[in-house]
């Protein structure tokens, strides 16, 4: 079934590799990010997590213009700096900050409250923390009351350097007022649906028609779904979501009234398919998945080579109708063909690695689950006849192999747990293919768990409220006999009564992806066996644990 899967995924990236006409090499960074204002008022900017891959040691490449561009426009600061921002821990960008305060600068930073960042902020700064129960998610700056920069970048180290996002610099007092009453709701406590409709929509930036919506208060998706709708050529998606229905529907009845959708899609994406459209999308022949050791995390779409949809919004029900965000609309050709540059660039580069045998690996920065007791490394699946297994090395101190493992070549995943609780190490790894070792992968830190919680199937279900939220071990004997419900899905039950007793459930569309093909665990075969099953504690019908890779999963006897 995995083998199918990537084969599929190859043939749907051959085929919009042709359609695209990308038969030359990818654009440098420079091209990516260092060209001159597309527009008078208006620069765009991109960053280049490939650059000088696989060794990922140039910063300044990696940062492209992102982050000498925004570092610049904070020190070009003489009165205000207005941050509003989901997430604030790059240190080059709270250095840049300290400056400003230290000029005399007045800074103030509206920051989303669920994430710990206070001991990384500049000292002088004066904040306010968010009121939203889902996200603030804004990632924006107004200085002087005269310039802005927007875009998908958080302000942090992967989301500068290590992720694919785009920014804006605009000088335009009048985007800067409507974005200036944006963070004055905010900053007097008027958060997600408490805010109004403050600001006009639509802006002219020299020769550039602009549209600017804030949600929830502006209703972004009843644009987006109308520019969608008349979309008569192509849409063109660099996507880090994709998991709002109406959004996905508009896609499909362009895409049956012959309308080219091409996309590139966030890998993660395919862990969360329960809820996300990409892997719908992908057996239609719509898009590959990317091939970054970070996220494709920008959120735009080109519509017919002229319009270009921006910002810090998802396409996610509460990136439309829940969190606030930013959404801009900028009808421009030279606007757009930056866009479609960066497009091929992200491309190309998933088609490449796919189809090369020579291609190292690509371990992923951020892995999202956890491994009991061992340190979880995941890197880009590949077709399985290109690669016979792979090689991990846990570097020492000296950066040499200080042990060695091997890895099937269907595999995507290892827990190394020869490891202590809460130690950092150091990864890479090569892959043996038909032509003889590719050279090593990017090289990554990953720090084992220091405390999972174990409990009990008992203690999960009498400690929810107390345990909901986060990453817990439960072991308990499967009491049912595992099979496919009439939705795909596996569930194990923990007990007889599903509505109470704890579950561990598995996503048919996750078996379908192929993810526990080749792992070695029947889990058909779990019926009175004890296990462990890792991951995030949540509430449907009693305590449960959504699995969506092997590594959850260990049987004890």
């Amino acid at each position: 079934m995995a083998a199918s899967f990537l084969l599929l995924l190859l043939v749907l990236g051959l085929g919009l590799f042709a359609l695209l006409g990308c038969t030359g090499p990818p654009p440098s960074s420079a091209a990516a990010g260092g060209s001159p204002p597309v527009s008078e008022g208006i620069e765009v900017f991109f960053n280049d997590p490939l650059a000088d891959f696989p060794e990922l040691r140039d910063r300044e490449a990696l940062g492209g213009d992102l982050v000498p561009r925004l570092v610049r426009l904070l020190d070009e600061a003489e009165r205000s700096l207005d941050v509003a921002v989901y997430h604030l821990t790059d240190p080059g960008t709270v250095a840049a900050l300290e400056r400003a305060c230290g000029r005399g600068v007045r800074v103030r930073l509206v920051l989303e409250r669920d994430l710990s960042q206070a001991e990384r902020l500049p000292s002088c700064a004066r904040v306010r923390w968010d009121e939203n129960e889902r996200a603030m998610h804004h990632k924006f700056v107004v200085v002087d009351g005269q310039k802005v920069w927007t875009g998908s970048a958080n302000f942090t180290t992967s989301g500068l350097y290590f992720d694919a996002n785009n920014a804006l610099r605009i000088e335009s007092e009048a985007i800067a007022r409507a974005f200036s009453a944006e963070f004055e709701e905010l900053w007097q406590g008027r958060f997600g649906p408490r805010k109004q409709d403050t600001n006009e929509e639509r802006f002219a930036v020299a020769d550039v028609p602009l549209e600017l919506y804030f949600a929830p208060s502006d209703r972004p998706r009843e644009r987006l779904l109308k520019l969608i709708e008349n979309a008569r050529e192509s849409v063109e998606l660099a996507m880090f979501i994709l998991t709002d229905n109406p959004l996905y529907e508009a896609l499909e009845r362009a895409r049956r009234r012959g309308v080219q959708i091409k996309a590139v899609w966030d890998f993660t994406g395919l862990d969360g398919c329960l809820y996300s459209e990409v892997d719908e999308l992908l057996r239609e022949g719509v898009g590959v998945p990317d091939a970054l050791p970070g996220l494709l995390h920008d959120k735009y779409a080109v519509i017919d080579g002229e319009i270009v949809i921006t910002g810090s919004a998802n396409w996610s029900r509460s990136g439309m109708e829940r969190n606030d965000e930013s959404l801009l609309v900028l009808r421009s050709r030279a606007i757009a063909e930056r866009f479609q540059q960066d497009f091929r660039r992200l491309f190309q580069d998933a088609v490449k690695y796919e189809q090369d045998p020579r291609e190292p690996p690509r371990l992923e920065r951020r892995t999202f689950s956890a491994a009991r007791d061992g340190a979880l490394l995941q890197w880009r699946p590949r077709a399985l006849e290109i690669i016979e297994r792979y090689e991990i090395c846990r570097l020492g101190a000296d950066g040499d192999c200080e042990r060695v493992y091997e890895a099937p070549g269907f595999a995507w995943y290892f827990v190394d747990r020869d490891v202590a609780p809460g130690g950092s190490y150091r990864y890479r790894v090569r892959a043996l293919t038909p032509e003889g070792w590719t050279a090593y992968s990017n090289e990554v830190t990953v720090e084992a768990p220091a405390e999972i919680p174990l409990l009990s199937a008992e203690e999960a279900e009498r400690e929810l409220a107390r345990y909901e939220g986060q990453v817990v071990t439960v072991r308990f004997v499967v009491r049912n006999r595992p099979e496919f419900s009439r939705g795909g899905h596996i569930f194990l039950n923990a007990g007889e009564d599903y509505k109470t007793d704890f579950t561990a459930f598995i996503p048919g569309c996750v078996l379908e992806l192929g993810r526990f093909d080749g792992s070695g665990l029947d889990l058909f075969a779990l019926q009175g066996r004890t296990i462990e099953v890792t991951g995030e504690l949540e509430e449907y019908q009693g305590p449960e644990i959504v699995v969506t890779g092997p590594w959850q999963i260990r049987v004890l006897d």
